[in-house]
Formats: C-alpha cells, sequence, structure tokens
C-alpha cells in the first residue's frame, strides 16, 4: 500500500522530471480497462521518456483501482520492447513499476524483447510468446550492466547457471528455449489472444485470493520453506474472513459460478 508520504516523494520526482513534450502525449494510448483487465499497450518498440513516465503513471492508476483483477502488457504487433532511447538515471523506473503490481501481470510477447525490453518481461508473471518471438540481454556487449532487474529475475526463472550464461554471453534464446527453461510461460500463435483469454479466466476468480496467491509466491524467494508455509496459512486465515471467501462457499453450494467483488 502506497503510504502519502511515498506518494508525496513519486509525485516529487515526477516534477522533476523534463516536461514531455504535447505531441508525444497525445500518441500514448497506454492503458485501458475493461472488465477488470488493465491493458498497457506500448506504443513503440522502444521506449522514450514519456512512454517510461506514462508506465510509471498507469501503474500507479491500476494500484489505486479497485475494479482491476489483471494487467495485460504487450507491445506494437508482431514486436513487444527492443529497450529504451537514451535513458538517464533520472528517469522513472518504468520496469520497477511493472514489476510491484500487486495484480498478476501477463505479457504477451509477439515478437523481439531484447535489453530493456527483456527485463520488462521479466517483471510480468506470465509471459506468453509468439513461436517467433526471442529474448536477449546484450547490456555487457555494450559495456553496461542491467540496471532493471535481470540479474537478479533472471536466475530466480531459470537458475544462476543459465542465468549467468545468457547475461555474459548475450545471445538470442528463442521461444521454444525460453519455455523448456522456464523463461517463457506458454507459446502461442497469437499471443494476445492467447493472453486476453487467460487474463478473462483469472477475472473469474477471488481478486483477493488473485492477489495474496502472487504475494506468497513473490516473497516466499526470500523465506525458508518454514516460513514460506507460515505465510501462507497467515493469508489463508486473511482470505478467510473476506466477503469474497463466503460468496465462493455459497456459490460451491449452489453449485452455480461466483462473482466476487473483492472484498
Amino acid at each position: 500500500m502506497r503510504t502519502p508520504r511515498r506518494a508525496a516523494a513519486a509525485r516529487a520526482r515526477r516534477a522533476a522530471l523534463p516536461a514531455r513534450p504535447r505531441a508525444a502525449r497525445s500518441r500514448l494510448a497506454v492503458l485501458t480497462v475493461r472488465d477488470g483487465v488493465a491493458t498497457l499497450a506500448l506504443p513503440e518498440p522502444r521506449v522514450d521518456l514519456a512512454i517510461a513516465q506514462a508506465l510509471v503513471d498507469a501503474a500507479e492508476a491500476i494500484a489505486f483501482d479497485e475494479s482491476v483483477r489483471v494487467a495485460l502488457l504487450h507491445g506494437p504487433p508482431g514486436l513487444f520492447c527492443l529497450g529504451s532511447e537514451h535513458a538517464a538515471a533520472e528517469w522513472p523506473d518504468w520496469v520497477a513499476a511493472i514489476g510491484a503490481l500487486a495484480v498478476p501481470v501477463i505479457a504477451a510477447l509477439g515478437g523481439a524483447a531484447v535489453g530493456e525490453g527483456a527485463e520488462l518481461a521479466l517483471a510480468a508473471d506470465i509471459r506468453i510468446t509468439a513461436p517467433r518471438a526471442w529474448f536477449a540481454f546484450p547490456h555487457l556487449t555494450a559495456g553496461v550492466l542491467p540496471r532493471h532487474g535481470a540479474t537478479q529475475r533472471l536466475p530466480r526463472l531459470v537458475g544462476r547457471t543459465r542465468a549467468l550464461e545468457l547475461l555474459l554471453s548475450g545471445r538470442r534464446i528463442g521461444a521454444r528455449e525460453a519455455q523448456r527453461i522456464g523463461l517463457a510461460s506458454l507459446i502461442a500463435a497469437q499471443p494476445l489472444v492467447a493472453a486476453r483469454a487467460l487474463a478473462g479466466e483469472l477475472c473469474t476468480k477471488g481478486p483477493i485470493a488473485l492477489r495474496l496467491a502472487k504475494e506468497a509466491v513473490a516473497r516466499s524467494l526470500d523465506l525458508t520453506l518454514e516460513q514460506g508455509i507460515r505465510l501462507e496459512q497467515d493469508l489463508y486465515v486473511l482470505l478467510q474472513s473476506t466477503a469474497d471467501r463466503a460468496t465462493g462457499v455459497r456459490a460451491f453450494l449452489a453449485k452455480r459460478r461466483p462473482k466476487f467483488k473483492g472484498r
């Protein structure tokens, strides 16, 4: 939950950034919300300052919108994200903003995810790729280190040895190999269609349960098994006290689909 101090700090950081060109703002159709799904659409294959700020703003809007149950992230047709244009240290952290969302995030990769674009894909919870999509982490080739979580998220997904090989070599990894090692969740001929179908399916589930399940899995990486099981049990008890839990029980007994309200 965002505290008043953190919210004020975020506003101060945004105020310190250079003003976004009026023309750039007009093309940023980044966020739409419909039927519980918040869709984040990258308008360009490369992220500029305006798009980076729009992603941060969209993530903040999602965090305060109780109607949102799932977020869906995709790039232009046949693409995903090729990184950023001349990113500077003072830019807002657009990848962290997506990674910090409490709701499940599905990324639909119609094409390449390169550099910071690959880090953006790692910030999602589920990655659905086209058969011809590919990932690459060429940061070291350019003489820089990743700064949006690749050195941390990648080994958690594929293991230390594979992560080091991909980061040190910078080589391309295709969809099939990505799925085999756990980097891609699913491969679909039309990843955006598949992602929308999955998002719709997730929206039928209890929104509180969705968020708590994501929290439990995310926090498990920093806990011992015993601590993680205790966290799972605590979250289970917390969910038992919600109206959604009662709704689910009544629907089960009546043999009908529950209508969860997120309360």
